[in-house]
């Protein structure tokens, strides 16, 4: 078990700094050139498959059934990654322009600099496109399409609008933008096999981290409730400012208020999780109480942890709605998931025993921080994104 133990260090090492240089070429070369050479790449996909055969291999070893909640924590995992294979493999995202009174019955795929033509089992005709403004103001709140449909059998009329798509034979078209001469854009995307796995591995990994947190000591439990509580205060807040103000069109949706507290709960966490390191290197000699503060920030992490991946895939949810794409590699998706991926480690020490040392465990949680950092802070003054106007 020992060079297995090794073997994954390595790969989680060489993971991140993939993922974290991924953000930077986007940065210099552009979204498409690194979707192409890093994230569509033939290596990054071994490197994940490598990741799960080490999953499995451990989950067979290690005889993770026996603790269920564990076993569809990884089994979540692996749904996800084969998920993601899947919509990468026989996935369509595509983009068709409806110009008023036109029936179109295609759409455009641009992959690796190409672009191709790809025909529909139906057609669509645009009646006509609105902007909708708040109530005394020029500021747009969403845009309409209202279409008819027609595939031979019925002949319906439909409207499309932000994070309000529509789904007809395996197809989904999100509203996406529009010209001044009143022409609609809509986003097309076809994955009849990923996103089930995909949104089955999402369910798994919510009911295995929620039992998780469940099966811990008195202490992380007492954390957990309190700050479930501070997270629906804080999401009740964010969806009474939603309503009220004036937000872009695409964050006018549920989902806005839950992923982003959940998150920002997470962080919260996590800056406790640095504070307590910072007051435990003040008298590192003191070794019970450093293994008392060690366990104060054990009871934040697991919260921390699961809260940090319950927003990021509420927040993939929340992106398929909108935009029919559950991933895309933005430098904030990235990001984040860089965080989880170094602050899950203290968490498996049994795996890594370094980290039943605790001096280990606090340097480690104050310098892990950094990642939180750059995830809130460097990616929207640096590296931009979909996410920059968080």
């Amino acid at each position: 078990m020992k060079y297995i133990r090794h073997i994954t260090s390595v790969l989680v090492i060489i993971l991140i700094a993939v993922l974290a240089a991924g953000t930077i070429i986007e940065k210099l070369h552009g979204s498409d050139f690194a979707r192409i050479h890093v994230y569509g790449a033939w290596w990054f996909v071994g490197l994940w498959a490598l990741m799960a055969a080490l999953l499995v291999f451990m989950m067979v070893k290690g005889r993770m059934w026996k603790r269920w909640a564990v076993c569809g924590l990884h089994l979540s995992i692996l749904f996800i990654l084969l998920g993601a294979l899947l919509t990468m493999l026989t996935g369509q995202h595509g983009r068709m322009k409806l110009e008023p009174n036109r029936p179109n019955s295609h759409f455009f795929i641009q992959e690796k600099g190409e672009i191709t033509k790809e025909a529909l089992p139906f057609s669509l005709t645009l009646d006509r496109f609105e902007i909708e403004t708040y109530p005394n103001s020029s500021k747009p709140k969403d845009y309409v399409s209202y279409l008819q449909l027609n595939d031979g059998e019925t002949h319906q009329d439909v409207v499309i609008s932000m994070n309000h798509i529509l789904k007809h034979k395996h197809y989904r078209f999100y509203q996406s933008d529009y010209d001044d001469k009143g022409n609609s854009i809509l986003d097309i995307a076809r994955d009849p096999w990923g996103i089930g796995v995909t949104y089955a591995g999402y369910a798994l990994l919510f009911v295995a981290l929620a039992a998780i947190l469940y099966e811990q000591r008195k202490t992380v439990k007492a954390v957990t409730i309190s700050w479930v509580a501070v997270l629906v205060v804080l999401m009740v807040v964010l969806h009474i400012r939603m309503l009220t103000h004036t937000l872009m069109p695409v964050l006018r949706s549920p989902l806005f208020s839950i992923h982003i507290s959940t998150i920002v709960t997470a962080y919260a966490l996590l800056l406790g999780v640095l504070v307590v390191g910072i007051i435990a290197l003040i008298r590192p000699k003191n070794l019970t109480r450093m293994e008392r503060l060690k366990s104060i920030s054990t009871a934040m992490l697991y919260p921390a942890v699961a809260l940090l991946a319950a927003g990021i895939f509420i927040g993939a949810i929340w992106a398929n709605i909108s935009w029919g794409n559950y991933w895309s590699w933005d430098p904030k998706e990235v990001w984040a998931l860089i965080t989880l991926l170094i602050y899950a480690a203290p968490l498996h020490e049994k795996l890594w025993k370094s980290f039943q040392k605790p001096l280990f465990f606090h340097i480690y949680g104050i310098l892990a921080f950094l990642s939180v950092v750059i995830t809130y802070f460097g990616v929207n003054l640096i590296l931009g994104g979909v996410h920059a106007y968080n």
